[in-house]
């Protein structure tokens, strides 16, 4: 009941506030209606023929609701409203009689053809048509009075004016013009006259042109009244926030007092139910904190009512429970203690399994694990591989026992190894001293690694004992192309190798760096693979035929930090290459005998002197015989 009567206050309110607002908001329209009534209905024939304007209508519609709102407000207890409503009901009917008066006064000076000025224009074009009048003279006559209706200045009212008087004297002088002519000609210059002045006066008296006259007034009266409207507005809002004050504060201290008188009931009440409830909850949330392992506190029985035997009940429970689950977790311990035992023994398989199977060449076959390979799973792959070989090897084990040769070797695979994975590349297999090793389709990041065996090597070299093995020094070669991956053997066993010739062309180039001394040799089809061909410090060494192809391959020489000698000349180096790509062989012959003047160790450049040298002598027929070598 006191919701209901809140609400209803409440609601009485708001009616109040939002039928004021309301009345302001129609208000606000209407005087758009009147903006927009002046804007086309001054224009418009068919109010000028009829009367009838939707402007209009939609204007007297609206100020008829505002009306409306402001008398169906209830405001006998609220005098300070009931004063402000009279104030803008006043003005409300202010407004209206000047704009009804503008509405006759619009509507008597016409538009085009319709009332005064249509009179007017007729008398105009009465005129026209006559012979006694000079047409320019008529033509100047019109012309001041359209200046006139466009801008609405008095200077082409007197022009008009003292234009008119001219003709009428020039009429009455006339000789040729008779009596009775004169008559008619003067009665329309004067109609004519007479009506341009009394519209030039309803145009003063409307003000619409210039913000004058009646149109003045209805701005001044219509500001009056938004001002006393906004005001109005203003003070209900501030009326209705007392009026919610007053409201909250009434029936707050109502609820407050009822709250109090229900908080005396309830606390009665739960001294006698809730207390053995509150007991046993609260020995509930210690016994499921204790992860159901509470055994000396029970609750306590303070009753033999529904309480009491639910408490009984759930001590019962309890004992229950705890039995149970030191029986299940004792199970589970001995079963949790076996799969512990099974899985650190797959993942011990497991470890054992990728170290001869790397997870990179699963992951290739589209495997997780080498439980699922099968005979005869294979994939088509582009990648770069790189064969690193030990150079002299052979000389260096027979120096060694076994044992310190497994020992040497597996020390500098400990380091060659990681360098290979950091860089996104896995091992294939392991061939005595040689890695063949494989980055799928990232020859870039194949270059890296080559050059970071180098800083190996040398980190290798410092520490290596003098005594056992002496120095070491790697060849590496370099190719990308299509291999397939893939499984071979019998059911019974099984080896996962790579096919393509691609592999057999690395394996050949790396057998190169030693015919060029070179410590990285790649191949053409790698050069153009690179992703980012600048970071990289390359040279071409030569277009050869390896063993087993029948087609030439074009070699490049990588160089690394570590070859800062042959950088120091690879400009003119690539300069000579230039020329003779170009067949100016005479100017490369000039460029690499300098170099290998300088530099007779550069087995490169040692060649390329050769062969222009033997060229330019006629040892040999044609260029072409000479820039392809027979190899390896």
């Amino acid at each position: 009941m006191l919701s209901i009567t809140y609400l209803q206050k409440r609601e009485t309110v708001l009616k109040r506030t939002e039928a004021i607002e309301k009345s302001y908001v129609m208000l606000l329209k209407s005087v758009k209606a009147q903006q927009d009534f002046f804007s086309h209905a001054t224009r418009d024939p068919h109010f000028f023929r009829t009367g009838d304007n939707q402007y209009l209508d939609q204007y007297l519609t609206l100020l008829d609701s505002t009306r409306s709102y402001l008398m169906q407000l209830d405001l006998e207890e609220e005098s300070a409203l009931v004063g402000g409503i009279e104030f803008v009901k006043s003005d409300i009917t202010e407004i209206d009689a000047v704009f009804l008066e503008l509405i006759e006064q619009i509507q008597a000076r016409g538009y085009k053809n319709f009332n005064l000025e249509g009179s007017m224009r007729k008398d105009a074009h009465w005129l026209e048509k006559i012979n006694e009048i000079d047409t320019k003279d008529i033509l100047f006559l019109r012309r001041h009075e359209k200046d006139y209706i466009m801008r609405n200045e008095s200077i082409y009212v007197t022009r008009l004016s003292n234009l008119v008087n001219k003709l009428r004297q020039q009429t009455i002088n006339s000789g040729r013009i008779s009596k009775a002519r004169k008559k008619v000609v003067l009665y329309y210059l004067d109609g004519y006259r007479d009506k341009f002045i009394q519209l030039v006066k309803l145009d003063q008296r409307i003000g619409i042109r210039d913000n004058s006259g009646l149109k003045q007034q209805l701005d001044q009266r219509i500001i009056v009244c938004e001002e006393d409207f906004s005001n109005l507005v203003l003070y209900t809002e501030e009326w209705a926030k007392a009026e919610f004050k007053k409201l909250t504060i009434y029936f707050g201290l109502i609820a407050f007092l009822l709250l109090i008188v229900s908080v005396l009931i309830s606390s009665l009440i739960s001294r006698k139910i809730t207390k053995p409830l509150t007991e046993l909850t609260m020995h509930i949330t210690r016994f499921v904190d204790s992860n159901f392992t509470l055994e000396t506190e029970h609750p306590i029985i303070r009753t033999d009512d529904e309480i009491g035997s639910l408490t009984r009940n759930f001590s019962f429970l309890k004992d229950e429970v705890i039995s149970r689950l030191k029986f299940f977790k004792q199970k589970v311990d001995e079963r949790t203690e076996e799969l512990a035992n099974a899985n650190r023994k797959l993942l011990r398989l497991s470890e054992a399994n990728s170290r001869f199977v790397p997870q990179e060449f699963l992951q290739n076959l589209g495997r997780a694990s080498i439980e699922e390979v099968e005979l005869g799973d294979q994939v088509e792959r582009e990648m770069t591989v790189i064969f690193s070989d030990i150079r002299e090897f052979t000389k260096i084990s027979e120096s060694l026992s076994p044992q310190e040769n497994f020992d040497f070797l597996n020390e500098y695979l400990s380091g060659i190894v990681p360098i290979i994975k950091r860089n996104g590349g896995f091992i294939d297999k392991f061939i005595g001293d040689s890695v063949m090793a494989l980055f799928p389709d990232n020859p870039d990041a194949a270059i890296q690694t080559i050059f970071e065996f180098e800083d190996f090597i040398e980190e290798y070299n410092s520490r290596l004992d003098k005594n056992i093995a002496l120095p070491i020094q790697i060849g590496t070669g370099i190719h990308t192309g299509k291999l397939i991956l893939g499984t071979i053997g019998h059911d019974h066993r099984l080896e996962t190798t790579v096919i393509s010739d691609a592999v057999n062309t690395a394996s050949r180039v790396e057998g190169l760096t030693k015919y060029y001394n070179a410590k990285v040799i790649g191949t053409e089809h790698t050069l153009l693979k690179l992703k980012n061909k600048d970071s990289f410090h390359y040279r071409f060494l030569d277009t050869v035929k390896v063993k087993g192809k029948t087609k030439t391959l074009s070699v490049y020489e990588f160089l690394g930090p570590a070859d800062q000698i042959k950088l120091s000349y690879l400009k003119n180096y690539n300069k000579g290459v230039t020329f003779i790509e170009n067949k100016k062989i005479r100017e490369a012959a000039v460029i690499f005998s300098d170099l290998y003047k300088k530099h007779p160790s550069d087995r490169a450049v040692e060649i390329f002197f050769d062969r222009c040298e033997n060229y330019l002598e006629k040892k040999t027929s044609s260029w072409d015989e000479i820039t392809h070598m027979i190899t390896k």
